[in-house]
């Protein structure tokens, strides 16, 4: 039981970070241990996975896809995005420069931790990483542009949007 309580609070984490702008879910999910296991756990949802459930099997598909590590996780992340969305915008509202220190410092720290996890720096590395730099600092230099609501395009950007939660 302990175990799922600190598997939903790294969940908790994840939705925090997934609210600050710069910071991924993923950058957490890193740092407390679990990446690895969560991206297994959501690439075990295939063609097998199916077939356990519609064949009635599911306990086995409960074990092959890592069920509830998954619902402690995301449960923990649904929590945090409700709660910490509400606090940040509230708080934004009255203290705009303090919660942009914060997102500021957050975003630093996920810098730190990922690069401490690079074991070999060599000139591969450091080259994506500039690359890397120069397209967000790019980015952020861009107008935003007027709202679209077709479909294909709002397909585009819940694609980037959740390959953005979870990468770190």
């Amino acid at each position: 039981m302990i175990r799922y309580l600190i598997l939903i609070l790294k969940g908790v984490a994840m939705g925090a970070a997934n609210i600050i702008p710069g910071v991924s879910g993923g950058t957490i999910a890193l740092v407390t241990g679990i990446f690895e296991k969560l991206i297994n756990s959501i690439k075990s949802f295939d063609q097998k996975a199916i077939k356990l459930v519609f064949t009635g099997k599911f306990r086995e598909f409960a074990s092959y896809v890592n069920l509830y590590f998954l619902l402690a996780v995301f449960f923990g992340i649904g929590i945090s995005l409700f709660f910490f969305a509400t606090l940040l915008q509230e708080l934004y509202k009255i203290y705009p420069v303090y919660v942009l220190a914060f997102f500021f410092g957050l975003i630093m720290a996920s810098v730190y931790f990922v690069g401490k996890r690079v074991t070999k720096w060599n000139f591969s590395v450091i080259t994506v990483f500039i690359i890397g730099t120069a397209i967000a600092i790019l980015i952020s230099r861009f107008n935003p542009l007027s709202e679209n609501d077709s479909i294909i395009y709002l397909i585009i950007c819940g694609v980037v949007a959740v390959c953005s939660m979870i990468l770190p």
